[in-house]
C-alpha cells in the first residue's frame, strides 16, 4: 500500500533549511526552501507551529526572508500585543541598519499599545 503524502511541517522545513548551512548546497536549494515556508506559513493557522520554527534558529540563521512573513504571520494571528511587537523589532534590529526603521515603528507601536494599556 502507497504511503499517504504528508505536508511537511514549518519546523521540519527550518529545521532542513538550518541543516543546509552544514554542508555545500547551492543557492537555488535555499530559495526552494524559502519558498515552501512561506507557502507553508501562509496556511498555518497555529501559532505555536510558528513559534517552533522560529524557535529552531537558535544561531540566527534563518533568513529576513522567513522571519520577517513569519512574525507578520503571528501578528495576525494572535493580534498586534506588545510582547509580540517588541520581539519582532529586535529580530529586525538584529537584520541590521536597512531593518531599523521598520523595527523602530514596531516598537513605537508596542509602546502605543502599553500607553493604552495603562503601564
Amino acid at each position: 500500500m502507497a504511503k499517504k503524502f504528508s505536508r511537511p511541517t514549518l519546523a521540519e522545513i527550518a529545521h532542513k533549511y538550518l541543516g543546509m548551512h552544514k554542508q555545500r548546497v547551492r543557492a537555488a536549494d535555499y530559495e526552494k526552501l524559502q519558498d515552501l515556508f512561506t507557502r507553508t506559513l501562509m496556511r498555518t493557522r497555529d501559532g505555536e507551529e510558528i513559534r517552533a520554527a522560529l524557535a529552531l534558529d537558535t544561531h540566527r540563521n534563518l533568513p529576513v526572508q522567513m522571519k520577517s512573513p513569519a512574525y507578520e504571520r503571528l501578528l495576525t494571528l494572535e493580534g498586534r500585543n506588545i510582547r509580540l511587537l517588541r520581539e519582532y523589532a529586535q529580530e529586525m534590529y538584529e537584520f541590521g541598519p536597512e531593518f531599523a526603521d521598520y523595527a523602530d515603528r514596531l516598537w513605537v507601536e508596542a509602546k502605543q499599545l502599553e500607553e493604552q494599556a495603562g503601564g
